[in-house]
């Protein structure tokens, strides 16, 4: 869930409309109601379903996880919102850099590089092993992901991802390694760039590089926008990435600096809170630039406060 345009040069379409044909769901998953509450419901509000399921997933993936562009995996832990640097990713990309990432309930990290391969890289130890993704499926080579549960409460998820060249939203069925279009995002929001993430009640979001940026629902069956939210004074920038943690969103973003990123650069981070409406800017300039988050659908979809 991260986006690095600084590396990406396809980006400049996202000014383009959609390509104009529109794909329907994979003939062999039946499609998500949108009015059905399995599909999560509408706004940005917790939806109602069963938290068994999360409360035996393993602590570690209940954190939020980011890459840097310095190829370093962290844990972020939003409560006191620190780092924890747990290693330099040792994936065999000839030189190809961290892009994009979304972490499963397993506990391992998803992570597209800039050459568009994908990785599975351990939270552990940041240790990386190949896939046999055959990028360019679909036509679609750069994209952001994110996943999301089935249904509310649910421990069976998918993976979303988003066409960064503007055509919509996808899926990646991870037991084939095959990618399947879902539809295009509509709206205002139609040919735009997101990253995604998702949530275990079944939810999942776009943040779309806008400006100012902005936070839309999307149905998981056909694409389009549920909701949107605008978000004052936020500014992509040329890196972003997101992540939904108890019933907010961190949001990490990099402006343009001078100077290397550890002389005062890097991402800001910031906080959206759909139950009040605030966006908090919480860290600035941590000193690396954050190009991918990750958080699996075993986080918690609602505050203890």
């Amino acid at each position: 869930m991260g986006r690095n345009l600084a590396r990406a040069p396809l980006f400049l379409a996202l000014l383009l409309a959609a390509c104009s044909s529109k794909s329907e769901p994979p003939a062999s998953e039946p499609p998500f109601d949108p009015t059905n509450p399995g599909d999560g419901g509408g706004g940005f509000g917790p939806a109602a379903g069963d938290a068994g399921a999360r409360s035996q997933c393993a602590e570690s993936t209940k954190l939020i996880y980011v890459v840097s562009e310095e190829n370093t995996l962290y844990s972020f832990t939003p409560e006191t919102a620190t780092f924890k640097s747990i290693g330099l990713l040792r994936c065999d990309t000839g030189g190809a850099s961290p892009t994009s990432m979304a972490v499963d309930r397993e506990g391992y990290a998803w992570v597209r590089h800039s050459d568009a391969s994908l990785w599975r890289v351990s939270t552990q130890d940041a240790s990386c092993t190949s896939t046999k993704y055959a990028p360019g499926q679909q036509g679609i080579f750069q994209f952001g992901m994110g996943f999301a549960t089935e249904t509310s409460g649910s421990v069976n998820e998918r993976l979303f991802i988003a066409d960064s060249d503007g055509s919509g939203l996808g899926q990646l069925d991870l037991a084939t390694m095959k990618l399947t279009r879902v539809g295009e995002f509509d709206g205002a929001l139609q040919g735009r760039t997101a990253e995604l993430t998702g949530t275990g009640e079944g939810k999942l979001y776009g943040f779309f590089v806008t400006t100012p940026a902005q936070i839309a629902e999307i149905s998981k069956g056909t694409g389009q926008i549920k909701s949107a939210k605008e978000l004052p004074g936020v500014n992509p920038g040329n890196a972003w990435a997101f992540a939904f943690y108890g019933g907010d969103f961190y949001i990490f973003t990099s402006a343009p600096t001078s100077g290397p990123p550890l002389a005062g650069g890097g991402s800001d981070v910031r906080r959206y809170r759909p139950s009040t409406g605030a966006v908090e800017l919480v860290k600035q300039k941590i000193g690396f630039k954050i190009v991918g988050a990750g958080v699996s659908t075993c986080a918690p979809t609602t505050s203890p406060r």
